[in-house]
């Protein structure tokens, strides 16, 4: 794609951590920022799926 190597190594980096749930937080903090509760992402498909 025309990318340096170091930065496609670091983006295929971010795909393995993410795959091994290295985004994972339990902690709130995005529904204390946000100030709600968050919504799940198959809810959010469900819904945009209905229109």
């Amino acid at each position: 794609m025309g990318l340096p190597e170091g930065l496609a190594a670091a983006i295929a980096g971010w795909d393995v951590g993410a795959s091994k749930d290295a985004l994972f937080d339990d902690g709130k903090q995005l529904s204390t920022l946000i100030g709600r509760a968050t919504t799940p992402l198959s809810v959010s498909v469900a819904e945009a799926i209905k229109g």
